[in-house]
Parts: structure tokens; C-alpha cells; sequence
């Protein structure tokens, strides 16, 4: 099968190198030649594939690599990350991920940086919201680039970030709170015990939508998070501030 992926690798030998990556040492880990090498070739790989998709992602992205003691990452792949502004970006490599640095790279830094670069095209970043603040809005901006890398790539997610057969109570149960619940409690650990509440709602109601709708998530990724409610088949019509 032709992946989004697969359908832009090869510009990557055609475009200058528009990734930066400068790398953290701590008293985790210390990079090695071999690792910042992989590392580079693998960000410039996966900008490339999302550069096809969205041109408009920038093509000078500043990249901070940092090596985290954080075994809670290691069931999602060792890497996770943040979009901080449209050209600057954070990700995080677990040192305790089985069979170390490159492990966790194959594992975890192609799905994860291709989420990230969503966030910057998409337009919700630390420093650049486009859409406003509330937990329902969240939820849609992490499922849209959650299901963009796994189409982007052909990769399911990690299992523990799968949707649970109850996933449609807890759309219902998110839609009920205020924009300003925790977003902590709701995007990774719920006091309840439930984890990634948030990630895992939206990426279900991202795939609903476009069930109902035919829109690619690179369609709707095109529109607001009130439309995406609704093209799932929920009511929620507080609009962009």
C-alpha cells in the first residue's frame, strides 16, 4: 500500500536540509555521533513527507533533542515531543526504552515528529494558537495530528494510546466539561487511573469524522474544531474566540 510516507521520500535528497537539531546532554545520556546522525537523517526524512502534505509547514524548523529518564514513554515508543512555536520544536528520548537510543528513535521519533509538525501546520502551538483554549478543542488538535502520523507513516498507535470500547462515553463525558478542565488530568494521567483520555477520544472522533464525512485528515485538518465535533456526529458549537 502507497503511504503518504512512501509518496514524498523521495524529496527529501531534493530539498535543502530544513531541520535543525541541536542536541541536549544531561546526566541521563550523552549523544553519540552515531545517534545525532540517525536522528538528523530521520527528522529531515519525516519533514520532507509532511512538507508533501502541507507546504505551508516551515522549512527552517528549529529541533531540540533531549535525552529524559521517563520510563512511562517506553510503552509508547521512548519519544514524545512539543510544538512550541511553528519553527521550534522539543522532543524527548527515553534512555530506559529497551535496546537504548536507536531503539527507541526507530520505535518512536518518525510518528512523533510527524505529530509535532502537524501541531505547527495545523496551527496549535505553545506560542501560536489559532483555535483558542479549552480541553475540547484539545482533544481535536491532538487526535488530527495523532491520526495524521499514523496515516502519514501506515503505523497503527501503540496499543495503550488505542481507543477502549467505551470511547464514545467518554467523547460525551469531555464534551460535558468546561473548556478549562485540567488538561493534565485529561490528556495523560486521569485521577481515575485512566490514561490519555484526551489523545485517545480524539483520535477516534478524527476517525469518525471521517467515516461520516469522506474527508482525509489532511481535509480536516482544514476545519474548525466545532465542525469536526459535528462531522462525528456531536454537538459542540463554542466557537473560535
Amino acid at each position: 500500500m502507497l503511504t503518504l510516507f512512501a509518496a514524498a521520500a523521495a524529496l527529501t535528497a531534493q530539498t535543502a536540509d530544513p531541520v535543525s537539531a541541536s542536541f541536549a546532554s544531561n546526566e541521563h545520556h550523552e549523544f553519540s555521533a552515531a545517534e545525532m546522525a540517525l536522528i538528523n537523517d530521520r527528522l529531515d526524512e519525516i519533514h520532507a513527507a509532511v512538507d508533501a502534505w502541507f507546504p505551508h509547514v516551515s522549512d527552517d524548523v528549529n529541533v531540540r533533542v533531549e535525552p529524559v529518564d521517563r520510563p512511562m514513554l517506553d510503552m509508547i515508543g521512548g519519544v514524545t515531543g512539543r510544538a512550541d512555536k511553528p519553527d521550534d520544536v522539543l522532543i524527548e528520548i527515553s534512555v530506559t526504552y529497551p535496546g537504548g537510543i536507536e531503539a527507541a528513535v526507530d520505535a518512536g521519533l518518525a510518528s512523533t515528529f510527524a505529530h509535532e509538525l502537524h501541531h505547527t501546520a495545523h496551527g496549535w502551538t505553545m506560542q501560536g494558537n489559532h483555535f483558542g483554549y479549552g480541553i475540547q478543542i484539545a482533544v481535536i488538535s491532538e487526535g488530527l495530528a495523532t491520526i495524521f502520523a499514523e496515516e502519514l507513516l501506515n503505523e497503527p498507535m501503540p496499543e495503550p494510546m488505542q481507543p477502549p470500547a467505551e470511547v464514545e462515553d467518554w467523547a460525551l463525558e469531555i464534551l460535558a466539561l468546561p473548556q478549562a478542565a485540567n488538561y493534565g488530568e485529561w490528556m495523560f494521567a486521569h485521577p481515575d487511573g485512566r490514561l490519555a483520555v484526551g489523545y485517545r477520544t480524539g483520535a477516534w472522533v478524527v476517525r469518525r469524522a471521517m467515516e461520516r464525512s469522506g474527508l482525509s485528515v489532511v481535509e480536516l485538518s482544514e476545519r474548525t474544531p466545532s465542525t469536526i465535533w459535528r462531522l462525528a456526529g456531536f454537538e459542540w458549537d463554542r466557537e473560535m474566540p
